[in-house]
């Protein structure tokens, strides 16, 4: 193995970078100086979960070039040059559930994302307007913002008359529902984002006009309706496997029939012990069975977002809120979830079953040919989940549920290439892709915690070596100071 990362000729390129982002928080990456050459590294093939030795990827602009496998890369003399060797390349990860487009924490959540890897996120509802999330995206895509690429819902459509948070609308008629799709589908939304409290009647028609209007739908399945309801009517994916708690309970009509009777005044607990703890507990495996041939037939994919009750399923111990990963969260939130902690610690046993439950169930779901996408739901009322860093754990559980790692990585890259339709754009490291690839010092297919030990990024062609990683974390570090 060479003794350095990168040859000579990168020297003055990565301190160019480096003070780049030191002197500017999140801001100014340099578009790429000709054609980087990451030399004599084994490709992770996240297509058949296969490893490539001693690929050379050739990266130009902001697209992958070429990759030629063995010595048959002589790399020209004006080029920047990756020594890849002993290293693995992968594709940009997505986490697909986070809460991060927000005017307050996007100077801190957004490096924090490419610092861990994670160069695209699916936003599942924000009070941003849309334009200035389309503002948002041209910053980062012309190098003067440091961030991941984002899908975005715009607010998420909700039945409570008094919105939750500044993020959700108050939908409570068929027609209101119609309306709302229609007017974020003009504003630009990627996808509608619904929530627990719809209406029956409200839910099928953001479906129906969703269908018309050619955009897709995602997020709770609302207590109105079944799992198989939701799948049928088109829902394109589904978050934290709630409905499925739901469907593949023997008690699913009486559960149901409670929480609707409670309405929208049901305490967060009391909802929780219903759709999840209490389901979990009456889970019947041959109606669960009939719900997951259901689900694979209709690719209806699950975002199980497992690191966000890992720390309830901890009790809240030391090793949670001590984590050194306090510091890229402002104080106000700090104290936060401080208070959640201490309220919820009497909890911790019917979490931890509910947490091994979990992983059970999506073992039994995986074995059905459900699809899966990784996703966090990091955000700052969720309490100790980290942008970024959460990803990395989630890939961990899904592996603790069941997945080769390979089956884990691929929920992070490929699969959501597949369900966002950008296959040929994004998901693996081929010739014509966009160069979004992170370089790891060991073998992720060998334990899947190796996708944290990043050496190096490349996001949108642009290069960032460790010393510019690091130096973004200072930057999220910073940000959140005196907030």
């Amino acid at each position: 193995m060479r003794s350095t990362l990168f040859r000579p000729f990168l020297a003055l390129v990565t301190f160019t970078l480096t003070t780049a982002v030191q002197n500017s928080p999140v801001r100014a990456l340099q578009a790429p100086r000709g054609a980087i050459y990451v030399t004599h590294v084994t490709l992770i093939n996240t297509v058949t979960g296969k490893e490539l030795s001693d690929r050379t990827v050739v990266i130009f602009g902001d697209h992958i070039a070429d990759v030629i496998a063995g010595q048959k890369a002589i790399p020209p003399a004006d080029v920047t040059i990756v020594d890849g060797e002993d290293r693995y390349l992968i594709p940009g990860l997505w986490d697909m559930h986070v809460h991060a487009v927000d005017a307050e924490r996007i100077d801190s959540m957004f490096p924090m994302f490419v610092a861990n890897g994670v160069l695209g996120i699916r936003e599942m509802g924000t009070a941003m307007p849309l334009a200035d999330i389309a503002q948002l995206r041209k910053s980062i895509q012309g190098g003067s913002r440091v961030g991941p690429r984002i899908v975005a819902a715009g607010p998420i459509l909700d039945g409570r008359l008094k919105p939750l948070r500044p993020n959700f609308l108050a939908i409570t008629t068929p027609e209101a529902g119609r309306a709302e799709v229609d007017t974020l589908k003009r504003d630009g939304a990627d996808f509608i984002k619904v929530y627990s409290w719809l209406s029956k009647g409200t839910f099928l028609a953001i479906a129906d006009e969703a269908k018309r209007q050619n955009i897709t739908f995602a997020g709770h399945v609302p207590f109105s309706v079944s799992a198989l309801e939701a799948s049928d009517a088109g829902m394109s994916s589904m978050e934290h496997m709630f409905g499925i708690y739901l469907s593949c309970s023997s008690r699913e009509d009486g559960l149901r029939a409670e929480m609707l009777k409670s309405g929208p005044n049901l305490g967060g607990l009391d909802r929780i012990r219903l759709e999840a703890h209490d389901a979990a507990d009456s889970y019947d495996p041959a109606r669960c069975a009939r719900v997951f041939a259901h689900l694979a037939k209709n690719r209806t994919w699950q975002v199980p977002t497992l690191t966000a009750v890992w720390a309830n399923a901890q009790g809240f111990n030391a090793q949670v809120t001590s984590d050194l990963r306090l510091r890229y969260i402002p104080a106000s939130v700090q104290q936060r979830w401080s208070d959640e902690a201490k309220s919820s610690r009497n909890l911790q046993p019917a979490f931890a079953k509910f947490h091994s439950e979990e992983l059970r169930i999506l073992s039994d779901l995986h074995r059905a040919g459900v699809l899966v996408l990784a996703g966090t739901d990091a955000a700052w009322y969720q309490a100790y989940t980290y942008a970024g860093f959460s990803l990395h754990e989630e890939l961990a559980l899904l592996v603790r549920a069941g997945f080769t790692p390979a089956e884990a990585l691929q929920s992070a890259t490929i699969d959501p290439a597949r369900f966002l339709g950008r296959e040929k754009d994004l998901g693996s490291v081929e010739k014509g892709k966009l160069a979004d690839l992170v370089l790891l010092s060991a073998d992720p297919l060998k334990n899947i915690s190796n996708t944290q030990k990043i050496e190096a990024v490349i996001v949108n062609g642009r290069l960032l070596d460790h010393k510019a990683l690091d130096s973004l974390l200072m930057e999220a570090e910073n940000a959140v100071k005196n907030r």
